[in-house]
């Protein structure tokens, strides 16, 4: 395979072809729905949402909002887990193996 191949992701050699700024954005959207349902949303998630970066909402690439959500990986997990949010598990496990 041709090493710029679009088909090509490889997180150990470049991160090339990978858009974790999409995958991470997903993750949010996905967080942003969840909590929006009073039973899964607590302090921590208002605290986690006010510190979104702002190049999330302008939807301009940033490694600032794959940061925020490789930094809590546990967290957004055990909220789709307890939310049965089966979408937001396999955004979260793309965006953790490929991203974080």
């Amino acid at each position: 395979m041709d090493k710029n191949s679009t088909e090509m992701a490889d997180r150990y050699v470049s991160f090339m072809n990978i858009d974790c700024y999409r995958h991470a954005s997903d993750v949010i959207d996905a967080i942003l729905e969840v909590t929006q349902d009073e039973r899964y949303s607590n302090r921590f998630w208002e605290v986690f949402k006010s510190k979104i970066p702002q190049t999330y909402f302008d939807k301009n690439p940033d490694e600032k909002v794959l940061y925020h959500v490789c930094a809590s990986v546990f967290y957004i997990e055990e909220l789709f887990e307890t939310s049965n949010h089966a979408v937001g598990l396999e955004l979260m496990s793309t965006c953790e193996y490929q991203c974080c």
